[in-house]
């Protein structure tokens, strides 16, 4: 019989934003939680994440950063049932050098465009840290470090990830030669259409250049065949087809499905366009090669600004005859440039120790919550003459042209409908609205009303 007074473990739920990209690093985290006494569950994010937290009722949800609407709605429910949130970020953002060139609208991408309420938020670099907690959200921001580089660190994970006879049958690798990856530009093009909302439409369409690195790989593959093995990879909601064809056209191996962190783990070269896995390599001591620039100017890349320290890694070439003759000479040890890692660790990154999923763990365990099924909230506004649940309807943003401050002003019909609600005279409230025409900053008697 079991004591009702026994304490069970936390349960925890981690929610993978990209389950290809992120399980390791979440199946790291999750090991961790158990060794410290936490019962946990991993799942993907999207389409499965709502109906896990109804089986599961865990009691501290780990979701992806909340970008948009849905995972607003998402985490905002979890706080209903009594489930701790804890954000963590896959990636990291910008540091406050990059922060200052940003336009206000980019800067609104850093922030976040809708206020959400959670527990935590964990984030890589101090400064984005910094950053993201002068909103006066009400929830730490706590920076744990270069988390999506732990497992380069963790030697026993990357030993049993590798299996060169496996790895080689797998994509028809010759296993006396070398091997070179050339990973797609970075791209977010066709990744769950079914799940697209206007507001990230932009993160649907593929980036620019795409043709030029479709024909540097052609040359590439001519240029070293025979030399080296070649395998394509595509990142993670990248349009495949267009490398698919190419790869058959070729005769070379393509790899849409699995881990960068995995692949790299078996190869001797990597050609990229300005990717993190610049980092990985250098971890790995191996070497890599830029050709192209996805953090060029006008690319509207995810750094937020121009020429970003992450194409300063590796060597960048601009024709290809080049980046050939870099690859025929290049031996097995980093080619990284150490001043600009150790620049992305104190701006971007944040501490690259191996110990990030550590800290995280940490962090998420102390969250208290425990899942209690509440009843939805309505979809109805049950307003009473003069308590409401918000402005809207009942009010109209206006702003004074001669101080350009904004106020409200009391929608004229809401206040007929209200005075007719009590019996009154409608009179009254046209004589209101006439008796308020004037700036409550300035007392200037001309403003504007604002444009819904």
């Amino acid at each position: 019989m079991s004591d009702e007074n026994e304490v069970k473990p936390k349960r925890v739920l981690i929610l993978s934003a990209s389950p290809i990209r992120d399980k390791l690093i979440d199946r790291m985290i999750a090991d961790e939680l158990v060794r410290l006494g936490c019962e946990v569950q991993v799942k993907p994010c999207l389409r499965e994440g709502r109906k896990t937290v109804l089986e599961y009722q865990p009691d501290v949800v780990v979701t992806p950063p909340i970008r948009n609407p849905y995972s607003r709605d998402f985490v905002e429910t979890c706080k209903d049932y009594g489930v701790g949130v804890v954000s963590r970020h896959t990636e990291p953002s910008c540091d406050w050098g990059d922060y200052k060139k940003l336009s206000e609208n980019q800067k609104h991408e850093i922030l976040g465009r809708w206020r959400y309420d959670i527990d935590k938020e964990l984030v890589w670099g101090a400064d984005e840290a910094e950053i993201l907690s002068r909103r006066g959200c009400g929830f730490p921001v706590i920076p744990v470090g270069a988390i999506g580089l732990d497992i380069y660190f963790n030697k026993a994970l990357c030993e049993s990830l590798y299996d060169k006879k496996i790895f080689f049958e797998k994509y028809k690798l010759n296993p006396e030669l070398k091997t070179l990856i050339i990973s797609s530009p970075w791209g977010f093009a066709d990744s769950a259409p079914d799940l697209s909302i206007e507001d990230i439409e932009i993160a649907q369409k593929d980036i620019d250049g795409r043709g030029k690195h479709l024909a540097m790989i052609e040359q590439v593959v001519t240029a070293l065949r025979g030399k080296w093995n070649i395998l394509i990879t595509v990142h993670p909601g990248v349009v495949v087809e267009p490398y698919k064809q190419l790869a058959e056209k070729l005769a070379v191996s393509l790899d849409a499905d699995s881990p960068m962190m995995e692949m790299i783990l078996h190869c001797d070269a990597l050609i990229h366009a300005g990717s993190t896995t610049a980092i990985s390599s250098h971890l790995l001591n191996l070497p890599a090669f830029q050709y192209g620039d996805v953090n060029c100017k006008n690319s509207d890349n995810w750094w937020g600004v121009p020429e970003s320290a992450i194409s300063r890694v590796s060597p960048k070439y601009n024709d290809v005859e080049s980046l050939i003759a870099a690859i025929e000479k290049a031996e097995r040890v980093s080619n990284a440039n150490i001043e600009t890692i150790k620049e992305l660790e104190k701006g971007r990154y944040g501490n690259m120790d191996g110990l990030a999923y550590q800290r995280a763990a940490r962090e998420i365990s102390e969250v208290g919550g425990k899942f209690n099924l509440t009843w939805p909230r309505s979809p109805y506004d049950y307003d009473q003459p003069v308590i409401f649940k918000d402005g809207h309807g009942k009010f109209d943003r206006s702003f004074c042209g001669i101080c350009n401050r904004s106020f409200v002003v009391v929608n004229r019909e809401w206040l007929h409908r209200l005075c007719n609600t009590m019996k009154g005279d409608v009179k009254i409230a046209d004589n209101l609205i006439a008796s308020c025409s004037v700036c409550p900053h300035c007392a200037a008697r001309f403003f504007v009303k604002a444009a819904n």
